[in-house]
Parts: C-alpha cells; sequence; structure tokens
C-alpha cells in the first residue's frame, strides 16, 4: 500500500521537474518474473524506474540505506531486499531475490552496486547474473540517462531539469545465458549493452 501511495503522489512532480522520457516498453514481458539491470548514477534513479513501469518493482538495497530512520522505515514497509555490506552473509539476499521472483515480482538490480561519480559505467557485480540464473528467468537491461546531471554525488540537493530519459532495452532470455558463466553474462552481454547505449564502451569485457 506504502509503495502504491508514493507512486501516485511522486510521479506528477518527477514527470513535471526531472523525467522527459520512457521508452522501449515494448521491450518489457507482459508480466512477471524478470528482472531489471540498471545503471546507477542518482539518488533518483530508484524513482525514475517505479515511475516508468506501471507494475510494482522490488530493488536490492544496500545495508548503510538501513540505517536512515525515515527511510528505512520505507525500505521495511515496501519490503525491499537488503543487501549486506561487503564480506557479510549474502545468503539472505539470495532467498529474497528468489521469494519475489517465485511469486511473479519484478526485481530491479543497480549491477554496478553504487553510484558512479564520474558518469561513466563501473565494474559491475555478477549478482544480477547469479540470480537469474538461480532461478531461470529473463534480463532487461534498463539505462537511466541524464540522472547524474540531476542529482550526481557531486550534487548536494536535486537540480530542477527536465532532462532524465528511461529506456529498455530488448530482453536477455534465460535460455540465451543458461550455460554461460555470471561473469561473462554481466560483462560481456549486459553492460556493454547499457554503456553503449549511454554513449561511452564498457572497459571489463571478459575473454570468456
Amino acid at each position: 500500500m506504502l509503495y502504491w501511495s508514493l507512486k501516485i503522489f511522486l510521479t506528477p512532480f518527477f514527470w513535471l521537474f526531472w523525467l522527459e522520457k520512457v521508452e522501449g516498453k515494448h521491450n518489457l514481458p507482459k508480466k512477471g518474473p524478470y528482472i531489471l539491470a540498471a545503471n546507477h548514477r542518482s539518488f533518483l534513479d530508484f524513482a525514475f524506474l517505479s515511475i516508468a513501469i506501471h507494475k510494482r518493482i522490488y530493488y536490492l538495497v544496500a545495508e548503510f540505506l538501513y540505517e536512515v530512520g525515515p527511510l528505512r522505515f520505507v525500505l521495511e514497509k515496501t519490503k525491499q531486499v537488503r543487501v549486506p555490506r561487503q564480506g557479510n552473509d549474502q545468503m539472505q539476499t539470495y532467498k529474497g531475490a528468489s521469494k519475489i521472483l517465485e511469486n511473479g515480482g519484478i526485481l530491479a538490480i543497480f549491477v554496478e552496486g553504487k553510484r558512479s561519480h564520474h558518469n561513466l559505467s563501473l565494474k559491475a557485480y555478477k549478482g544480477v547474473a547469479r540470480i537469474a540464473l538461480q532461478n531461470k528467468v529473463d534480463i532487461v537491461p534498463a539505462v537511466i540517462h541524464n540522472s547524474f546531471h540531476v542529482w550526481g554525488m557531486h550534487h548536494k540537493v536535486p537540480r530542477l531539469k527536465r532532462i532524465c530519459k528511461v529506456k529498455f532495452l530488448e530482453p536477455i532470455k534465460y535460455e540465451k545465458i543458461k550455460k554461460h558463466d555470471p561473469g561473462y553474462i554481466v560483462h560481456n552481454l549486459i553492460m556493454p549493452e547499457i554503456a553503449r547505449d549511454l554513449g561511452h564502451e564498457y572497459e571489463y569485457r571478459t575473454d570468456s
């Protein structure tokens, strides 16, 4: 209930001040389960994805965000999946992701794991591929344009610029990736497509 209330309240403001267009919605499966694999440049990226899709989205969320009182309340009430700090047990994260997908949900993952501080693609983590392989689901690359210029790491407050775009690329089918290593899927299939749409090359391709 809280998720939909926030979405209804925030959507007009985001379209008015930041979001210019959404493209590629025909690439979205008609129903879940599937994974959205997105780039990450801004605190606003969560909202851009949620507003771009009419259906409910769940996110993998870094543990440090749960330390912010009001934000923790929202994350817990909307049943997001907590990602422990590096080195801690990740099993609960994978279980939480699987539960969402088993119930036909849509899971969004920021593949780089954190916001880029220079507006170029960071070396991505393999978790999105592991989760897709474990649950036998398709991956839809999602490209968020220009959010860095609205509220990147160098901005203390968001700027009012209606320049952002969300674009959904062609799905990467489970049948295409099921025999591949997670590293290959992330570094050779997902991230190069996202980076290309953003206008630069992904530097971390693998040979296998």
